[in-house]
């Protein structure tokens, strides 16, 4: 969809989604493109006036000339989660990390959540205003990239083979077969998180209880009980088998059977484990 030119500037893209409150100006998705309401094939330009936040549905939309002009510049003036009162975006969390049970494993922390053979394939960090940023590396079978979203921005795939929706702290990607690929449920502490990835012709299965590769349990080894502080799941899909590879320098393990006890133990490690990080800059 982006024709061949130069990156919006980091300043510009920076406004954009400030204004739209870190969402699609039409439909609030918080996976986005930033669209030129003056196209650029006719301005070369990055005016945040003349450009605004679109998922990449509704652009696909405008750029085919759904929209008049008029009609985007409403948009672009009265975003759809500035109209919602949705100051950090339908994907949130009211914490400064991210709590997230997957495959029954409970993971606090930012940054990579799952990787396979040591690519990441689900990222997610929390910035300013509880806005998630949320990255995805989505493949087929045959390990072709079918989706590449990066910090919520939809930098490649043909968007009309996709099916998304975000309702408040809720997001499902599917696939044009009608298949969920990933759904994530924010809405409570810690997140749900079911998903579905191929990695180099593995299928990584995160749905419901256990860590499966090609139906295999990798993660059998993970007792139930056990949470993860600044971990991520590192799949090696060839064994298979899943480690934990630190977010930051360390990483701390809790075991506990009670799940609010153990909530709680793995937010208090991951805190001590981030006041004795240097501090790092934030990306609103």
């Amino acid at each position: 969809m982006y024709e061949d030119r130069p990156k919006a500037p980091s300043e510009v893209k920076r406004k954009l989604r400030q204004h739209a409150r870190f969402g699609c100006c039409r439909c609030g998705l918080p996976i986005y493109q930033y669209h030129h309401i003056i196209p650029y094939s006719e301005d070369q330009h990055f005016r945040v006036e003349d450009m605004m936040l679109l998922c990449p549905l509704c652009h696909d939309m405008a750029t085919k000339g759904v929209f008049s002009e008029i009609q985007q510049r409403e948009m672009q003036v009265s975003p759809f989660n500035a109209r919602k009162g949705l100051t950090g975006g339908m994907l949130y969390t009211r914490q400064e990390y991210c709590a997230v049970l997957a495959g029954g494993v409970l993971l606090v922390g930012e940054g990579p959540v799952i990787v396979a053979d040591g690519e990441p394939l689900l990222t997610l960090t929390p910035g300013t205003n509880g806005h998630v940023r949320f990255s995805v590396n989505l493949r087929d079978e045959n390990d072709a990239l079918v989706a590449l979203i990066q910090d919520n921005e939809w930098i490649s795939g043909d968007a009309t083979v996709w099916d998304m929706e975000s309702d408040h702290q809720k997001l499902v990607v599917r696939s044009s077969a009608n298949r969920v690929a990933l759904n994530l449920n924010m809405k409570g502490e810690p997140a749900h998180l079911r998903a579905k990835f191929w990695h180099s012709g593995y299928m990584v299965d995160l749905r419901g209880i256990g860590i499966r590769v090609n139906g295999v349990n990798a993660g059998q080894h993970l007792s139930e009980g056990l949470a993860f502080a600044g971990m991520a799941l590192d799949l090696d899909t060839e064994i298979p088998r899943v480690q934990l590879t630190p977010q930051l320098k360390n990483g701390f393990l809790v075991s506990e059977h009670n799940p609010l006890e153990r909530l709680k133990k793995t937010v208090e490690a991951w805190r001590r484990l981030k006041s004795e990080e240097p501090s790092r800059g934030t990306r609103t």
